[in-house]
């Protein structure tokens, strides 16, 4: 392979991660504050799974969010609903529904462009991400979802996400128990970087208590982060080292190819992955 086009390819990588990166300091230091004081959620998961359901039942409304009933996502981009939440005070809530991660009807790299964009609506971070899943087995599409929603938003952001199990009918005690019992590996390391444990919900048959349970999960996210946020500044660097491994696994083929033409022998790639890294 050749090194000098190699480090070419590389450092014109790098010099788009800096541009990125200050793009994200000035935006976190210009953030808005009018917002400061709405709670965000952003929905997470893949498509059939009751992220939309869960999205109508956080709101209160069966038709706030288009239910998606087939492998493709009704959720073509992101979409928003503003609500109140009274209790012991009145709490203003923005709930974003984002495009399933694992649409079948478009690219991997256009979903995640299109899920990314709930930065839009959340200009002040984000309190909580939902990860959806339907109760059942986790699946390998599941185990792909969490990857993607890492190498898109970084680690961090699973410090403020809670996992949220659909038509489950599990009470906490029962859930504990089944998944202690029978969860996956993968899965099991996903619940040990939660800051929570999982909840279950019957978006259907009971909304009315699936509705204060979730807004408890909620509360216990924000409580475990000291009500600190998700930064969109975090997004934007997070998207900028993804964007960096990329561009360089996209250069290291590039120059072996231009050396396998050239006829200087076998071609090797190498790739290394950290775990929880999703691949291109």
């Amino acid at each position: 392979m050749r090194k000098e086009g190699l480090d070419l390819y590389i450092g014109a990588a790098e010099q788009s991660m800096q541009a990125l990166l200050a793009l994200a300091e000035a935006q976190q230091s210009s953030e808005p504050e009018e917002d400061a004081n709405l709670r965000a959620i952003v929905l997470v998961g893949v498509t059939g799974d009751g992220k939309s359901s869960t999205g109508n039942t956080l709101c209160g409304a069966l038709d706030a969010f288009a239910v998606s009933g087939g492998l493709s996502s009704e959720t073509a981009g992101v979409a928003h609903r503003d609500y109140l939440l009274i209790a012991e005070e009145v709490v203003e809530m923005r709930v974003v529904d984002t495009i399933g991660l694992h649409d079948t009807g478009l690219p991997a790299e256009e979903v995640m462009r299109r899920f990314s964009a709930f930065s839009d609506l959340t200009p002040s971070g984000i309190d909580v991400f939902l990860f959806v899943v339907r109760w059942g087995r986790f699946r390998p599409d599941h185990e792909a979802a969490v990857d993607a929603f890492v190498a898109n938003c970084g680690e961090s952001a699973l410090a403020h996400t809670a996992l949220v199990f659909t038509g489950c009918p599990l009470g906490a005690a029962e859930l504990a128990a089944a998944l202690d019992a029978s969860a996956p590996e993968s899965l099991r390391r996903l619940l040990e970087k939660l800051p929570t444990p999982p909840i279950g919900i019957e978006n259907v048959s009971s909304p009315e208590r699936a509705r204060p349970a979730l807004h408890a999960a909620v509360q216990a996210v924000c409580e475990s982060n000291q009500r600190r946020r998700y930064s969109n500044a975090a997004l934007a660097e997070a998207r900028a080292r993804h964007a960096l491994t990329r561009e360089t696994e996209r250069a290291a083929f590039a120059a072996a190819v231009a050396d396998w033409r050239k006829g200087s022998g076998p071609v090797i790639v190498e790739r290394e992955y950290k775990q929880g890294q999703a691949g291109p």
